[in-house]
Protein backbone atom coordinates (compact mmCIF):
# COMPACT_ATOMS: atom_id res chain seq x y z
CA UNK A 1 0.00 0.00 0.00
CA UNK A 2 2.92 2.66 0.77
CA UNK A 3 4.25 2.06 -2.53
CA UNK A 4 1.48 3.05 -4.16
CA UNK A 5 0.78 5.87 -2.31
CA UNK A 6 4.28 6.74 -3.46
CA UNK A 7 3.62 6.26 -7.16
CA UNK A 8 0.60 8.32 -7.09
CA UNK A 9 2.38 11.29 -5.67
CA UNK A 10 4.86 10.96 -8.62
CA UNK A 11 1.84 10.18 -11.03
CA UNK A 12 0.54 13.71 -9.87
CA UNK A 13 3.69 15.30 -10.06
CA UNK A 14 4.13 14.36 -13.30
CA UNK A 15 0.31 15.57 -14.30
CA UNK A 16 1.25 18.84 -13.14
CA UNK A 17 4.95 19.33 -14.46
CA UNK A 18 3.14 18.81 -18.30
CA UNK A 19 0.69 21.00 -17.39
CA UNK A 20 3.51 23.49 -16.50
CA UNK A 21 5.26 23.07 -19.85
CA UNK A 22 2.00 22.79 -21.59
CA UNK A 23 0.94 25.85 -19.82
CA UNK A 24 4.43 27.65 -20.23
CA UNK A 25 4.96 27.05 -24.03
CA UNK A 26 1.41 28.68 -25.31
CA UNK A 27 2.04 31.60 -22.92
CA UNK A 28 5.20 31.45 -24.58
CA UNK A 29 4.49 31.55 -27.83
CA UNK A 30 1.98 34.30 -27.62
CA UNK A 31 4.00 36.43 -26.34
CA UNK A 32 6.91 35.85 -28.71
CA UNK A 33 5.17 37.60 -31.26
CA UNK A 34 5.29 40.80 -29.65
CA UNK A 35 9.02 40.64 -29.45
CA UNK A 36 9.66 41.16 -32.82
CA UNK A 37 6.95 43.86 -33.42
CA UNK A 38 8.63 46.14 -30.00
CA UNK A 39 12.05 45.44 -31.79
CA UNK A 40 10.57 47.09 -35.20
CA UNK A 41 9.54 49.62 -33.40
CA UNK A 42 12.29 50.30 -31.72
CA UNK A 43 14.67 50.01 -35.04
CA UNK A 44 12.45 52.67 -36.38
CA UNK A 45 13.08 55.19 -33.65
CA UNK A 46 16.83 54.71 -33.70
CA UNK A 47 16.42 55.50 -37.41
CA UNK A 48 14.54 58.40 -37.03
CA UNK A 49 16.96 59.47 -34.48
CA UNK A 50 20.29 58.34 -35.62
CA UNK A 51 20.27 59.16 -39.24
CA UNK A 52 20.60 55.42 -40.03
CA UNK A 53 19.78 54.09 -43.10
CA UNK A 54 20.17 49.80 -42.53
CA UNK A 55 21.64 47.68 -39.69
CA UNK A 56 23.67 44.94 -41.12
CA UNK A 57 21.36 41.74 -41.89
CA UNK A 58 23.40 39.31 -38.77
CA UNK A 59 22.64 41.91 -36.63
CA UNK A 60 18.86 42.17 -37.66
CA UNK A 61 18.51 38.68 -37.43
CA UNK A 62 20.36 37.82 -34.25
CA UNK A 63 18.51 41.00 -32.80
CA UNK A 64 14.92 39.23 -33.99
CA UNK A 65 15.75 35.91 -32.11
CA UNK A 66 16.96 37.24 -29.34
CA UNK A 67 13.44 39.38 -29.30
CA UNK A 68 11.55 36.35 -29.49
CA UNK A 69 13.16 33.92 -27.17
CA UNK A 70 13.45 36.98 -24.74
CA UNK A 71 9.61 37.45 -25.47
CA UNK A 72 8.79 33.41 -25.12
CA UNK A 73 10.71 33.05 -21.53
CA UNK A 74 8.98 36.61 -20.25
CA UNK A 75 5.54 35.39 -21.40
CA UNK A 76 5.95 31.86 -20.51
CA UNK A 77 7.08 32.40 -16.93
CA UNK A 78 3.77 33.57 -15.88
CA UNK A 79 2.46 30.04 -15.80
CA UNK A 80 4.54 29.69 -12.59
CA UNK A 81 1.25 31.37 -11.24
CA UNK A 82 -0.93 28.26 -11.88
CA UNK A 83 1.16 25.85 -9.95
CA UNK A 84 -1.16 25.56 -6.95
CA UNK A 85 1.55 24.45 -4.27
CA UNK A 86 3.76 27.74 -4.87
CA UNK A 87 2.81 30.72 -2.64
CA UNK A 88 1.92 34.11 -4.77
CA UNK A 89 5.06 35.77 -3.00
CA UNK A 90 7.44 33.09 -3.87
CA UNK A 91 5.63 32.62 -7.26
CA UNK A 92 6.29 36.35 -7.64
CA UNK A 93 9.55 36.46 -7.07
CA UNK A 94 10.53 33.42 -9.39
CA UNK A 95 8.48 35.12 -11.98
CA UNK A 96 10.75 38.41 -11.94
CA UNK A 97 14.02 36.69 -11.31
CA UNK A 98 13.60 34.95 -14.26
CA UNK A 99 12.48 37.80 -16.62
CA UNK A 100 15.27 39.49 -14.82
CA UNK A 101 18.29 37.23 -15.60
CA UNK A 102 16.33 36.61 -18.97
CA UNK A 103 16.61 40.39 -20.33
CA UNK A 104 19.92 40.94 -18.40
CA UNK A 105 21.25 38.12 -20.01
CA UNK A 106 20.20 38.57 -23.69
CA UNK A 107 20.98 42.90 -23.25
CA UNK A 108 24.22 41.51 -22.24
CA UNK A 109 25.01 38.89 -25.27
CA UNK A 110 23.46 41.52 -27.41
CA UNK A 111 25.66 44.78 -26.17
CA UNK A 112 22.57 46.12 -25.70
CA UNK A 113 23.74 47.83 -22.53
CA UNK A 114 27.90 47.54 -21.68
CA UNK A 115 29.14 45.20 -19.00
CA UNK A 116 29.78 48.06 -16.30
CA UNK A 117 29.06 48.57 -13.10
CA UNK A 118 26.76 52.29 -14.06
CA UNK A 119 24.75 50.54 -16.56
CA UNK A 120 24.02 47.23 -14.86
CA UNK A 121 22.87 49.11 -11.73
CA UNK A 122 20.63 51.33 -13.53
CA UNK A 123 19.21 48.79 -16.09
CA UNK A 124 18.44 46.83 -12.78
CA UNK A 125 16.38 49.73 -10.92
CA UNK A 126 14.80 50.60 -13.79
CA UNK A 127 13.60 46.45 -14.04
CA UNK A 128 12.62 46.92 -10.46
CA UNK A 129 10.67 49.78 -10.83
CA UNK A 130 9.11 48.56 -13.91
CA UNK A 131 7.91 45.26 -12.26
CA UNK A 132 6.85 46.71 -9.33
CA UNK A 133 4.69 49.26 -11.38
CA UNK A 134 3.18 46.81 -13.94
CA UNK A 135 2.26 44.41 -10.68
CA UNK A 136 0.70 47.45 -8.58
CA UNK A 137 -1.21 47.76 -12.00
CA UNK A 138 -2.48 44.37 -11.90
CA UNK A 139 -3.16 44.45 -8.23
CA UNK A 140 -5.03 47.50 -8.11
CA UNK A 141 -7.33 45.73 -11.45
CA UNK A 142 -7.93 42.61 -9.99
CA UNK A 143 -8.85 44.23 -6.40
CA UNK A 144 -11.53 46.54 -8.11
CA UNK A 145 -12.72 43.00 -10.00
CA UNK A 146 -12.81 41.26 -6.84
CA UNK A 147 -14.76 44.04 -5.16
CA UNK A 148 -17.36 44.47 -8.03
CA UNK A 149 -17.64 40.02 -7.72
CA UNK A 150 -18.39 40.48 -3.94
CA UNK A 151 -21.18 43.36 -4.35
CA UNK A 152 -22.67 41.37 -6.95
CA UNK A 153 -22.87 38.62 -4.29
Amino acid sequence: MFPDVAFLKLERSLINMKRFIKDFTLRGLVAAGFGPLILVIIYYVYQLTENVTSRPMTEVNINILSCLVMAFIAGGIGAIFKVEKIPLGVATLIDAIVIYVDYLFFYLINNWIPIMVTPLLVFTVIYIIGYVIIWLIIYKKVKSQVQKVNQKL
